[in-house]
């Protein structure tokens, strides 16, 4: 299954967050609202489209990312879009430049598949998400990522949690919603979305943090 960024950056949206291949606006409309004067984490930026975007529509976005290269063409792109975006060398867990129950949006666009340990990541969102904010998660969907083609024929990798394939690792929903469970957030939206065929190739949850 090739990665979601394999596309050149001129493909990419700027006026809604994307959160999968060939998914329109009306999921950013959906799922996250208006984002103006709002104040937006975006973990696994890549080269920064989803954060440019969110800023340019009037958000307060911080976006972290490991990858070097990656931050150095999401500064770029901020700079030539005239926005201004706080990005930060770091991985989704590392939040430690945030102040608890300081943000009103976490979003993440498949990044979170390149990590084994979500919970590590949910606790550190958590903390960080005032109550009532939403951590919105895309990743790609277990059933397209364990299939060596397009065909649901040719699925013969067990779909395993936590296991990776290639680079990326399994995560099924109900992973998901029990680690959002157990961390004190309730799931409100559950969406599987297709690719080309008839094979999920998006899984997308969204969580409400609850109070301490």
């Amino acid at each position: 299954m090739p990665g979601y960024d394999v596309r050149s950056p001129s493909a990419r949206p700027l006026s809604h967050v994307e959160l999968g291949p060939r998914l329109g606006a009306d999921l950013d409309r959906r799922l996250l609202g208006d984002p103006t004067n709002r104040r937006i984490v975006d973990l696994g930026c890549g080269a920064g489209h989803s954060a440019v975007g969110l800023a340019k529509r009037g958000a307060r976005v911080f976006a972290t990312d490991p990858d070097v290269d990656q931050l150095q063409a999401a500064r770029k792109l901020a700079t030539r879009q005239g926005v201004t975006v706080e990005f930060h060398q770091a991985g989704p867990a590392e939040l430690a430049f945030l102040r608890a129950e300081d943000v009103d949006l976490v979003v993440s666009v498949w990044s979170l598949s390149l990590t084994d340990n979500l919970e590590r990541v949910v606790r550190q969102v958590h903390r960080v998400l005032r109550t009532g904010g939403h951590l919105l998660l895309a990743l790609p969907h277990p059933a397209a990522l364990c299939a060596r083609s397009e065909t649901p024929s040719a699925a013969d990798i067990p779909w395993i949690a936590g296991q990776p394939v290639g680079e990326r690792f399994v995560h099924p929903a109900e992973e998901l919603v029990t680690i959002l469970s157990r961390n004190k957030f309730v799931v409100d939206a559950l969406l599987e979305r297709p690719g080309h065929g008839v094979t999920p190739e998006t899984l997308i949850v969204r969580g409400r943090r609850l109070g301490a």
